[in-house]
């Protein structure tokens, strides 16, 4: 009973020190302070490998943070990577190693997304065109609540060539995502001419609605898009 109760302590402890330690990584990422960060996972690599409520590594965490000195200096420290750190990091050997081994291509991340739009988000196109040409499926909404594709990353990272790949892939260029945005919507958003003609072309919906009531005309008149709203009220 002893070595039971023992056992037990010792892991509450272990998981109330690694909780402790993905909050105080959260927080100094939250405030953009960059040296502290690096000083931080300096000095506790094992923070990199310790996941989140939501199974997203202290590695992952990072990535999504966008802070690229941070990210760099993470790939450095890390030993090991599993396939969705691996495509996050941009490590095209050791994923392929991965989809020779395992059928993983289409496995949501224990986050919810695919590998695909992981890729995508990442910006990493070559990584994303090895995953679809070993099976990656671009239509895979993601199961959390963002309910992002792959085109919908490529699209918020306004990435042309990889946008055209999905495109000639297979997917739905109306697909929608949290508060039904479309493709369409966010390339407006963003006021990209070009990327708003290569979806349109590609069959998008200018009439398409966001639970707001936003079109892509709307949002481009809003957002002072002209050259935007010039082109999608000729092809209305």
């Amino acid at each position: 009973m002893k070595t039971l109760l023992t056992t037990i302590l010792i892991f509450v402890s272990f998981y109330s020190t690694a909780n402790n330690m993905i909050d105080s990584l959260k927080s100094q990422l939250a405030e953009k302070d960059t040296a502290s960060v690096l000083i931080f996972i300096q000095e506790n690599p094992e923070v990199l490998n310790t996941t989140d409520e939501n199974g997203s590594s202290g590695f992952m965490i990072i990535a999504y943070s966008g802070l690229e000195t941070v990210l760099n200096k993470a790939i450095a420290l890390k030993r090991s990577f599993t396939f969705y750190e691996a495509i996050a990091a941009g490590k095209s050997d050791l994923v392929n190693e991965y989809l020779l081994s395992d059928d993983i291509v289409n496995k949501y991340s224990p986050d919810g997304f695919s590998p695909l739009a992981l890729a995508a988000f990442f910006n990493h196109t070559e990584m994303a065109i090895l995953l679809i040409e070993n099976g990656g499926d671009p239509n895979l909404k993601a199961t959390n609540p963002s309910k992002v594709n792959a085109l919908h990353a490529a699209v918020a990272k306004e990435n042309l060539a990889l946008c055209e790949v999905l495109l000639n892939h297979g997917v739905d260029v109306n697909a929608t995502q949290m508060q039904d945005v479309t493709p369409l919507h966010s390339a407006a958003h963003r006021g990209n001419l070009e990327l708003v003609k290569m979806l349109v072309t590609n069959g998008a919906d200018i009439s398409l609605k966001m639970q707001n009531g936003d079109t892509a005309m709307s949002i481009a008149e809003r957002d002072g898009h002209a050259e935007v709203l010039k082109y999608l009220k000729g092809v209305e």
